[in-house]
């Protein structure tokens, strides 16, 4: 089970607030065990996808020949990895959102709490 520090909170808004941020931090902790983090990397990927889409471009020429690849092979390696992380960012996504409905429609902090860590929780292996 996952480590939350318990917190007082002056409103219920509070808590809410508090917990839609652990579930955010959450989701993007367990993004980031399977993306490099970074704005310009996250940029890189989706030039390289759509440089695959099209057939090559200089992200994926560079790609092959830094490999040592060939081209094809670097466009279907990105190919792959774009589908590969479709399925997996759909299910935390899924996830995130689920948790956060639930956080909403809580009654008090202690099930807020409950609902953050089952998410970190889903999230560690």
């Amino acid at each position: 089970m996952a480590n939350l520090k318990a917190f007082l909170h002056n409103t219920l808004d509070d808590a809410v607030r508090h917990y839609l941020d652990i579930v955010d931090d959450a989701a993007e902790n367990a993004r980031l065990k399977h993306l490099t983090p970074g704005s310009g990397q996250s940029m890189t990927y989706e030039v390289k996808h759509q440089e695959a889409l099209a057939g090559g471009g200089p992200m994926i020429q560079a790609e092959a020949e830094a490999l040592g690849m060939t081209v094809q092979e670097v466009i279907d390696s990105v190919l792959v990895a774009r589908q590969q992380w479709q399925v997996l960012g759909a299910q935390i996504e899924a996830a995130r959102l689920k948790a956060k409905k639930a956080i909403r429609e809580a009654q008090t902090a202690a099930e807020m709490h409950r609902i953050a860590s089952e998410l970190q929780d889903q999230f560690t292996p």
